[in-house]
């Protein structure tokens, strides 16, 4: 079991999703630039207000080729897609509280990027978001949301 949020953890899920068929043959072809900015809020213990993480995802012919954690996070100008949400909102998502399209449909994660896209993969996107919330094995130290 992975601690949330550790590369560990990432690099768990980004071997689950590189061995998932159903995923490469969905995808579509050539290189997705993706930055993640998870925000630390009032109700995260990972990752406090004030703070944050941020990561870059390269999928490359239907494969997750990188998936790393970075220290600033990137320019919009060679990203097709950036997601931006609190902590306590990816928390909930990859405990299986929260469904990560309907996050992003009511605002609660912000996704930027060329919607005609993401709505044309939201099958390849929910199969993407339950891997993140169900299939990898989650350590929570600081306890699991919802939080007291």
């Amino acid at each position: 079991m992975a601690e949330i949020y550790s590369m560990e953890w990432y690099e768990k899920l980004r071997n689950l999703v590189n061995s998932r068929d159903d995923i490469s043959a969905r995808a579509p072809q050539g290189q997705w630039r993706i930055c993640v900015e998870v925000m630390g809020d009032e109700k995260s213990p990972y990752i406090p207000k004030g703070q944050a993480k941020y990561f870059f995802v390269l999928f490359d012919k239907g494969k997750c080729q990188r998936y790393e954690e970075l220290r600033h996070t990137l320019d919009g100008k060679d990203l097709d897609f950036r997601f931006t949400g609190p902590a306590s909102v990816f928390e909930e998502v990859a405990a299986g509280r929260r469904d990560f399209i309907e996050a992003g449909l009511r605002g609660a994660i912000k996704i930027r990027g060329d919607m005609r896209i993401f709505m044309q993969n939201a099958e390849l996107v929910k199969i993407m978001a339950d891997l993140y919330s169900q299939q990898v094995e989650t350590a929570w130290p600081k306890g699991m949301p919802p939080y007291n």
